[in-house]
């Protein structure tokens, strides 16, 4: 079964008790708009999805990405260990601000792999100095000063 993903063709038919004014509308906009009809109809497609998750109590948020990501950060930030940690940075920052943050014992461990395996992965993304220090600053804070 193949997934969906942006740029993916989506198609679909039309229920049965589809209004005829909503399929004059679509015929209208579709011979006006010609090709670029699925321009103006995906967002529409996206949006209705999305009121749908928020009735059905879905607690998700739709962060943009910068455009100039590599396949590795993207795949990083798709993986589910990230995801959570994303999720733990997000729930620390709205109820505890200011607080230093500690990674609690809900967050998945790494499974530990043979060093040979590790050596063989070749890992292009790397956290730039900034960012780097920026989390050090305000997520890793471990002096004892605190208490």
């Amino acid at each position: 079964m193949d997934f969906y993903e942006t740029g993916k063709t989506i198609s679909f038919r039309l229920p049965q008790n589809t209004p005829n004014s909503v399929i004059e509308h679509l015929n209208k906009r579709k011979n006006t708009l010609g090709r670029n009809f699925s321009r103006e109809i995906a967002p529409l497609f996206v949006k209705a999805i999305e009121e749908s998750l928020e009735e059905n109590g879905e607690k998700t948020v739709s962060i943009p990405l910068p455009p100039d990501l590599t396949t590795d950060q993207i795949n990083w930030i798709n993986s589910c260990y990230t995801k959570t940690l994303l999720s733990q940075l997000i729930y620390h920052v709205v109820n505890k601000p200011g607080s230093p943050f500690s990674f609690g014992e809900d967050v998945p461990q790494a499974e530990k792999k043979p060093i040979e395996k590790v050596q063989e992965q070749k890992n292009n993304f790397k956290v730039n100095s900034t960012t780097s220090s920026f989390i050090q600053k305000n997520f890793l804070d471990f002096d004892d000063d605190d208490d």
